[in-house]
């Protein structure tokens, strides 16, 4: 890849059940989560058309955003951390399952949660074409002679595209651990790495399920990089610090929402079916409560509204790595039982017995890098106002300059789907 030229995110999710403890991780999006006896299970839903599914992941997507510290850099794939949740509920029952699907699909829950899944799936690979590649993968290890039931396995494998590699977490927990690991960086271009740390896996993990997604795609209309020189980035009103900013003056998505008092600008990736949108609020210090206001509904709103125009752009040039602890994430959601071995229900997943499992823990890992020739990025593991006005374009070029914090969100164009989501607050 040209690191000068290129645009890369990664991102990864764990998840690990251990024997009185479960455990959730997610990574650079890559996720993977852990069962260790004493879980209980995941169960999955039925199906009334998969706008409904598409819609419930857009708004799961955008709750999950919004737990986040948001004071600085942020960046996460919220397709992979809800990869792994979902292939987790699979194995949930009773009121665990019911939790997690009243969270993830706060508004309507669609028919079959699972199949639902599958086609949103297999319409994001058909994706990569000419310069652009969008690949994702679910895989379940499991401790040596555990036995998963047949309807879970099957569930996870038909729907979910993972199977199930079974490791030796008593005699061999290091070794599992590279092995996972392994599997996260070749599924993210080597961009994730070390996702599960030392010491992490022990005699008592269960399972370990991960989601790794990654995404590579090359500008519509690339920048040139002869353009791109110094310029001032204002953190705050009296911090400002020198970045790399591209340049470009071309036809291109964009417009301002007075009423949220912001500018959009919509940039496209080789073959139009996945975009990268910026979103910048007008005061250099608004960004947190643009984004307080943001919906999924008030998104769309934005991006119907946006004109094919003539634009100065100038956006900088940035590579940034996330790391996130998901277990407060999930709880501040309303995902708890998960994590408390008298309440969490694996019976899905698991033959019952008197032991108790719950999710130990959970972690994700994201990585990106934009410059003048596109976007690469990994993973594993997206609003409802009225515009009320919007800009009319002057006759004069209109002019998107990021010199201050900015939030940007990499979509699926037909879907709505946000594959990742971040905000660039500080160089």
């Amino acid at each position: 890849m040209n690191t000068s030229s290129m645009a890369s995110q990664v991102n990864g999710s764990n998840i690990i059940l251990e024997e009185g403890i479960a455990n959730f991780s997610s990574l650079v999006n890559s996720s993977d989560t852990v069962f260790e006896e004493g879980f209980t299970h995941f169960s999955s839903p039925v199906n009334r058309s998969n706008i409904v599914f598409e819609e419930g992941i857009a708004n799961f997507s955008n709750s999950l955003y919004s737990k986040l510290d948001r004071t600085g850099n942020e960046f996460l794939s919220p397709y992979s951390i809800t990869s792994a949740l979902l292939l987790l509920m699979l194995g949930t029952g009773k009121t665990t399952n019911k939790q997690m699907k009243s969270v993830i699909f706060e508004y309507e829950e669609p028919d079959d949660i699972d199949q639902g899944y599958k086609l949103l799936n297999e319409k994001l690979f058909t994706r990569t074409t000419s310069g652009v590649t969008l690949s994702m993968a679910n895989r379940l290890y499991s401790s040596k002679g555990l036995n998963l039931l047949n309807t879970f396995s099957t569930k996870a494998s038909t729907y979910y595209g993972s199977d199930v590699e079974p490791l030796d977490f008593v005699k061999e927990a290091e070794n599992s651990r590279l092995t996972i690991n392994n599997w996260i960086s070749n599924n993210t271009n080597n961009r994730i790495q070390n996702m599960i740390p030392k010491g992490l896996l022990n005699a008592n993990t269960l399972l370990v399920l991960t989601n790794a997604i990654y995404f590579k795609g090359k500008w519509e209309k690339e920048f040139n990089t002869n353009d791109t020189s110094q310029r001032n980035f204002f953190v705050r009103a009296n911090e400002q610090k020198l970045v790399n900013m591209m340049y470009g003056k071309f036809d291109a998505k964009s417009g301002e929402d007075l009423s949220l008092g912001c500018k959009v600008l919509q940039l496209p990736y080789q073959g139009n079916q996945i975009s990268m949108i910026f979103v910048l609020p007008n005061s250099g210090d608004g960004l947190s409560e643009l984004e307080s206001k943001l919906t999924v509904n008030t998104f769309k709103t934005l991006l119907s509204s946006l004109k094919t125009q003539e634009t100065i752009i100038r956006i900088p040039k940035f590579t940034m790595t996330s790391e996130y602890d998901l277990k407060p994430v999930c709880t501040a959601l309303g995902i708890t039982e998960i994590f408390d071995d008298k309440l969490a229900d694996f019976s899905e997943m698991f033959k019952s017995d008197a032991t108790r499992v719950r999710v130990t823990d959970a972690r994700h890992k994201a990585f990106i890098e934009v410059n003048e020739e596109g976007s690469e990025a990994a993973a594993a593991t997206t609003l409802t106002i009225a515009l009320t006005s919007v800009r009319i374009p002057d006759p004069q070029p209109f002019e998107f300059v990021a010199d201050h914090p900015f939030l940007f969100v990499i979509q699926d164009d037909e879907t709505g789907t946000p594959l990742f989501i971040g905000r660039y607050a500080r160089p």
